[in-house]
């Protein structure tokens, strides 16, 4: 891909020859203070974020007011979710299970 002079990315083609390409660069750092970010050799809380959700089909989200909510909400929240995820990795654990015997029965 080549950048145009707006920063928007256009695709580059397989004709186009080597001298052609611009080389690419990272964008500029956010300056913006809600946007996590690490420096090398750090780490970073997950559970600052919000728990992970999984839904009914496997597909996973967060709770997008995390940072809104108080600290008696999160504390149910991850409550709740915590049990209801754990049911649904079961059902998805034994829906899992019961496709692999059925294709193996297929194969038989």
């Amino acid at each position: 891909m080549s950048a145009d002079s707006n920063n928007n990315y256009k695709p580059t083609t397989m004709l186009e020859s080597k001298e052609d390409k611009e080389v690419l660069q990272l964008p500029e750092a956010s300056n913006d203070s809600t946007i996590p970010s690490i420096k090398l050799g750090e780490s970073i809380k997950f559970e600052d974020m919000g728990p992970v959700i999984i839904n009914a089909d496997g597909s996973t989200r967060q709770i997008a007011n995390w940072d809104k909510m108080t600290e008696s909400e999160q504390k149910v929240a991850w409550r709740r979710i915590s049990k209801r995820n754990e049911e649904r990795r079961k059902v998805l654990l034994e829906q899992q299970q019961q496709q692999e015997q059925m294709n193996e029965d297929k194969q038989e």
